[in-house]
């Protein structure tokens, strides 16, 4: 599934195009590197994952984690990506 990530370090928030995808026990998030940006590539082992916070804004489910001291939040745009990840936190 295609979607828009926030990821939240110390140094302040960055917004990523990736891939998101299931391997086993991981939630891998990819973007390939183009001509003007940079490769992303996190493999985020669900075992490790902490904080988890599901919540609706203005209509739109989110769900926020913490994973490897990044703050990672996604948005359900339509994919069905947040209720995906729910059911495998659950």
């Amino acid at each position: 599934m295609n979607t828009i990530v926030e990821i939240t370090d110390m140094l302040g928030i960055d917004y990523y195009y990736v891939s998101a995808t299931f391997d086993g026990n991981k939630l891998v998030l990819k973007k390939p590197e183009g001509v003007f940006t940079k490769r992303v590539e996190y493999s985020i082992k669900l075992s490790e994952v902490r904080d988890i916070c599901a919540r609706d804004e203005r209509g739109i489910e989110c769900l926020t984690f913490f994973y490897d001291r990044n703050w990672y939040t996604f948005n359900d745009y339509g994919n069905n990506l947040v209720t995906c990840l729910k059911e495998r936190f659950a």
